[in-house]
């Protein structure tokens, strides 16, 4: 057996150019490493193409965060989430946020921007011929969008993305559904990639400056209280950390109408919680100071 003898003369010091230069790297280098945590709403379809619907605007939201996430600089919470989020807050129909709501949106989800799209242009026209028994068709796509960010801190539009294409399909029949009655989502996404890829390069450029935005205090809830743990309904997916505190709130009081609908809610701080171990959705916390029960929320300390 040949043993190989490590040389720390050389490969030492090579070991502690390469942590130096880490070290030394400028904020701007290591931003560039983190990941820009956004969430997509549905875009809202202002083209003249009314066959699909929503569904349309569905598809544009699915396709620019697949490709948001292949880029490796971005985190996108997924839709159903932002979905489930919008209901509870009565933020939006349909996923359809603005700028004056997407601070209360990204209070909620722990997100630094809030990407608001809409389809400015998309039609698929289709062309056929042939001789005798032979025939053939193609059809082509046409699409342009896009997509405005909205810092969840301040409401501010940071900057507009826009992106246009057109998409060639061969054969009589694609997946053999008729191009303008029928909805399917892969021929939705595939005829809006082109515009999409535009935008994401964009959007791409901007990555680093965009990971230096602090992202608001998100708010969570302890669900649950063992001994002398408080469990809470983040963990991984909201890149929640050992050590990381939380200020716990607690309802304290309700203000209704005449007819029973609660108009405020009044809270007040009851403990401070901080994270033991950190799971893929939720966390384990321990009490700091005062108390946490089921039912509390819970915002990361600033």
């Amino acid at each position: 057996m040949r043993t190989v003898r490590f040389n720390w003369a050389v490969g030492g010091g090579i070991v502690w150019g390469l942590l130096t230069i880490l070290m030394l790297a400028p904020p701007e280098a290591r931003a560039q490493t983190q990941k820009v945590r956004v969430a997509i709403t549905t875009f809202a379809n202002n083209s003249t193409w009314s066959y699909w619907g929503d569904r349309l605007g569905e598809a544009a939201a699915d396709e620019l965060a697949t490709q948001l996430v292949q880029t490796g600089q971005f985190s996108v919470i997924e839709r159903r989430q932002l979905q489930d989020v919008l209901a509870e807050q009565d933020l939006g129909q349909m996923g359809v946020v603005n700028p004056a709501t997407a601070a209360q949106l990204g209070q909620v989800l722990g997100v630094q921007l809030v990407l608001v799209g809409s389809i400015t242009k998309f039609s698929i026209d289709t062309k056929s011929g042939g001789i005798g028994p032979f025939a053939a068709s193609y059809s082509e796509a046409e699409s342009a969008v896009d997509v405005r960010l909205v810092n969840t801190t301040t409401a501010e539009i940071m900057s507009v993305a826009e992106g246009e294409g057109e998409k060639r399909f061969g054969g009589a029949a694609y997946k053999d559904i008729n191009f303008q009655q029928s909805f399917d989502a892969g021929l939705a996404q595939e005829a809006l990639r082109p515009a999409v890829e535009q935008v994401v390069e964009r959007l791409a450029a901007q990555a680093g400056e965009l990971a230096s935005l602090a992202p608001p205090p998100g708010m969570a809830n302890v669900v649950g209280a063992r001994d002398a743990n408080v469990y809470i309904d983040r963990g991984q997916n909201y890149d929640i950390r050992v050590g990381q505190r939380f200020a716990v709130h607690r309802v304290v009081d309700e203000i209704t109408d005449a007819y029973g609908n609660v108009l405020d809610r009044v809270t007040e701080r009851v403990g401070t919680v901080e994270v033991t171990r950190v799971l893929s959705q939720s966390s384990v916390c321990r009490i700091v100071e005062g108390d946490a029960q089921e039912g509390d929320t819970v915002q990361e300390e600033r």
